[in-house]
């Protein structure tokens, strides 16, 4: 068996009683790279979230660009990446009730100077984030209004992992170790009434998730920011989710933005920018406000030509639905690209 089967059986184990198909499993996660952010509807209650982004894994793919691999705790070359101070937006300690509504905030920070970011992310009712503290793995954050949405696990286009009924937000630790494996640490707790905040990382010692919990601060609140916007959406439509990945920034830079719809419509818009690609030339068979793009051969995606070092698509395909390939170029048409994709301060 595998480090990543072993740490895939482990976070599952965490969560769900039984015995786990293995080989479904890993041979889904695993075919399908990078899972799209998986999200569910508020019909069917709250968020989910890919195996491959609660364990911080990702894979090579798309296109010839590389995304993020593996996080391995090296450090940056240069200043790494944070989401934005809102300035004048109370934090999650303030106005609890404001926690998961806006898929452009995050209610908290972290320290920079103890925690670098890896990741982060505001979508269908969760705030979370990936954060490198020195320690031999990732911590993750999730900060929710409900316990459900805090702990919500999700495989895409497999099944549905049942949750522990009511876990205790009781600020204890908790340890999970199955065999020999390296334990899986979490901490649950209640910042204020009606706000449930977890901390969770796999490592020999809780110690890079106790400095987590020393870096937090609720009384802050930061944009989700990035290096592109949507200006222009079709009629009856919002941005509904966005996710922000900079592992091994400012070499590359992966970024989720979601757009719903009424009817169950879905699309995202996805930026992926890798410092040392030139680009494959792209033929353009199509144009976007008056810019060459491509449309897909198989249907159901675009892209934006023209961005240096960058691929910019607009997918509305399985297992996204509802939107059409003339809403893609509404979105597309309006979609405004900071000039310095590895600058942080030009997003």
């Amino acid at each position: 068996m595998t480090d990543l089967d072993q740490r895939i059986i482990s976070t599952l184990r965490e969560h769900a009683e039984g015995q786990v198909d293995i080989g479904q499993l890993t041979s889904g996660a695993v075919a399908r790279g990078r899972a799209r952010r998986a999200r569910r509807r508020a019909a069917v209650g709250g968020t989910a979230l890919g195996v491959a982004a609660v364990l911080g894994l990702g894979v090579a793919g798309g296109g010839g660009l590389p995304v993020e691999m593996p996080w391995t705790g090296a450090k940056p070359a240069t200043q790494a990446a944070t989401p934005a101070l809102a300035a004048g937006v109370p934090g999650a300690l303030a106005r609890p009730d404001l926690v998961g509504k806006d898929p452009g905030l995050l209610h908290f920070g972290f320290d920079p100077a103890h925690a670098r970011y890896l990741s982060w992310r505001s979508a269908a009712g969760l705030e979370s984030a990936q954060l490198d503290l020195g320690g031999s793995a990732p911590v993750s954050f999730y900060l929710a209004r409900s316990a459900a949405v805090a702990e919500e696990v999700h495989l895409e286009g497999a099944r549905y992992i049942p949750q522990p009924a009511d876990p205790p937000y009781d600020g204890q630790m908790d340890r999970f170790s199955m065999g020999g494996a390296v334990p899986i640490w979490v901490l649950r707790w209640q910042p204020v009434p009606g706000l449930f905040a977890r901390l969770r990382t796999v490592a020999p010692t809780d110690a890079a998730l106790q400095a987590a919990r020393s870096a937090l601060r609720l009384d802050v609140a930061h944009r989700c920011s990035a290096p592109v916007r949507l200006t222009a959406l079709p009629a009856g439509a919002w941005p509904a989710g966005c996710e922000v990945t900079v592992t091994n920034f400012p070499a590359t830079l992966d970024v989720s933005l979601i757009v719903d719809g009424s009817g169950f419509r879905s699309m995202e818009v996805r930026l992926q920018y890798a410092r040392n690609t030139a680009g494959e030339g792209t033929k353009p068979n199509a144009t976007v406000a008056g810019r060459p793009a491509y449309r897909h051969p198989q249907g159901g995606k675009m892209e934006l030509l023209g961005i240096p070092q960058a691929r910019l698509t607009a997918d509305w395909g399985r297992p996204n639905e509802g939107f059409t390939e003339d809403d893609a170029t509404t979105v597309l048409g309006g979609a405004q690209v900071a000039k310095h994709l590895d600058r942080p301060a030009t997003w």
